[in-house]
């Protein structure tokens, strides 16, 4: 799964696509660079930290491995609207009966975020939402099937999906 994530990301954005915290081993069987910071299973606030500091990018996307169904069209979507927006981030909130703020489907504009962020974190800060109350964040609607955790090839099968 996280190759397909990889390669939608790819398809939207160009560029380098690495993983987050993923054991190097694995990374290296399906061909991904790993980023393996100091924050390292500290969670997904420490994961963009990371993510953030390694990266020379002005514009970071982020995906979880276990969202196959968000497409190249999605992670478009969400780049025209950091573009378009003085945001500092954009983030998907699925269109649920009781929608969700999906933190790990987003795009982020590395300065202001990274100091934002990073001192959120030394403060004691561990989850996203707590974190951005200073930042400018900008959601995009979206269809709740297309966010939806696959973890297993069961999930799947319970989705009627494959």
């Amino acid at each position: 799964m996280a190759v397909v994530v990889a390669n939608n990301l790819r398809s939207a954005f160009g560029g380098e696509v690495r993983l987050v915290g993923a054991d190097p081993f694995t990374s290296s069987e399906i061909g991904l660079a790993t980023i393996l910071g100091p924050r390292e299973g500290s969670g997904p606030l420490g994961a963009i930290v990371d993510a953030m500091e390694s990266s020379e990018s002005e514009l970071i996307a982020f995906a979880p491995n276990d969202t196959p169904y968000f497409s190249s069209e999605c992670f478009t979507a969400l780049l025209l609207k950091i573009e378009e927006s003085e945001s500092d981030a954009v983030v998907v909130v699925d269109d649920s009966d009781s929608p969700r703020t999906h933190w790990l489907l987003s795009v982020w504009r590395k300065d202001p975020c990274l100091s934002v962020l990073r001192d959120e974190y030394e403060s004691g800060v561990r989850s996203v939402h707590a974190a951005v109350n200073d930042l400018k964040i900008t959601s995009v609607r979206c269809d709740a099937a297309l966010v939806r955790n696959i973890n297993t090839v069961s999930d799947m099968l319970d989705q009627g999906t494959i």
